[in-house]
């Protein structure tokens, strides 16, 4: 997510000599991590962040790409998914502070 002028937190971070952490997905987790990001990439912006991904959203990459998902795949998605709403709000938040003052 970049900011008013651009740039991104892992660019600052960098400007900053700061570390950025890498995302550590374990070696059984890299086709739910490959698949979320497919399903995010497909989505429209929200108006305000990104908007959950809804169950229809979800049966259509379903449909379109012929994955087969298990309950329990489909909780680690929801999951995921939360967890990136909740950080991109988060890293939003903390641009409007930088740039308020």
């Amino acid at each position: 997510m970049r900011d008013t002028n651009g740039e991104t937190r892992r660019e600052r971070n960098e400007a900053f000599e700061l570390l950025s952490p890498e995302a550590e997905v374990p070696e059984a987790g890299h086709a739910l991590w490959d698949w979320f990001w497919d399903l995010r990439s497909a989505q429209a912006p929200g108006f305000s962040g990104p908007a959950p991904l809804s169950h229809q959203e979800m049966l259509a990459w379903l449909q379109l790409t012929g994955n087969l998902l298990r309950r329990e795949d489909i909780a680690v998605l929801k999951a995921m998914d939360g967890r990136y709403c909740q950080a991109v709000e988060e890293e939003t938040e903390a641009i409007r502070a930088r740039e308020a003052g």
